[in-house]
């Protein structure tokens, strides 16, 4: 039986090892004629516009980031205190109640956010900001509501690592809940909080369906919060892919590759993490 396990787990390991390599072999491969053309810098210009023989990302490279980290900001608020409350402030019962919302909000697909917001806060906003509905703060906000359960399961699992004995010694001389949040789990959390921000920027880069719909996808840098922007995911869903030939078709593969050296590189930095953490 154990043999069967380990042999499972094995073929499971290398099935899913073949399948990255194969998707990163895939994107390079498409992306070589583009990344051997001589013009490599051309797609990291500020300007796309395939009539023209435009071909810059970096509008696209740009608002990825800045949606995605305004997202997970707000995330990070919003998953931090629902964390505390469900750990350490609410009676038990309220609390279990309370984390089985979190968890069920895992099962909400994304294009639900979407749309309730195109059609409740995008005419809201564009009444009240002059038609500036679709823009990077309302892709952000929206983006928020679904990184927001993965950084808070991540953060609640953090702060439940704390030994149970310390924190009834520290109710045994006295101390209140405040004291035994703030003065014992915090400084022991540090890490998982740096996690769960990781986790939740790498989320919300993945994202497709919320700045597509909501980010306005105007190819341009965004100065303001109210600007609308592109992100790279949107791109690759935007671009006509019915002429396979043309420049701005391949374009989508350096796209994907970026966005796969991009979480690569996030996964690099969680994994130091944990090192350094054991």
């Amino acid at each position: 039986m154990s043999l069967l396990f380990y042999l499972g787990l094995v073929v499971s390991i290398i099935t899913t090892s073949s399948f990255i390599f194969a998707i990163l072999g895939f994107l390079i491969y498409f992306s070589l004629p583009l990344l051997d053309s001589g013009n490599f810098l051309q797609f990291f210009t500020l300007s796309w516009d395939a009539t023209r023989g435009l071909y810059g990302l970096l509008p696209m490279i740009v608002g990825t980031i800045y949606i995605s980290l305004l997202a997970t900001v707000l995330a990070a608020l919003s998953s931090f205190s629902m964390a505390a409350l469900i750990a350490y402030f609410l009676p038990r019962k309220y609390a279990h109640k309370l984390e089985r919302i979190l968890t069920s909000l895992f099962g909400v697909p994304t294009v639900l956010y979407a749309f309730a917001a195109l059609f409740l806060l995008v005419p809201l906003m564009n009444d009240y900001l002059s038609g500036r509905g679709l823009s990077l703060a309302t892709a952000s906000f929206v983006l928020s509501f679904v990184v927001m359960p993965t950084m808070a399961m991540i953060l609640l699992n953090a702060m439940r690592t704390i030994p149970k004995s310390q924190i009834r010694a520290l109710y045994f001389i006295g101390a209140s809940t405040d004291d035994v949040f703030f003065k014992l789990v915090m400084p022991q959390i540090k890490k998982g909080i740096i996690s769960a921000l990781i986790f939740g920027f790498s989320r919300a880069v993945g994202d497709t369906l919320i700045s597509l719909m909501l980010a306005g996808n105007t190819l341009q840098i965004p100065h303001h919060l109210l600007d609308s922007a592109r992100t790279l995911t949107a791109h690759i869903a935007l671009i006509n892919a019915s002429d396979y030939e043309s420049i701005a078709f391949k374009a989508i593969f350096l796209c994907g590759l970026l966005l796969f050296l991009f979480t690569a590189c996030i996964m690099m930095v969680l994994k130091l993490i944990n090192v350094r953490k054991k």
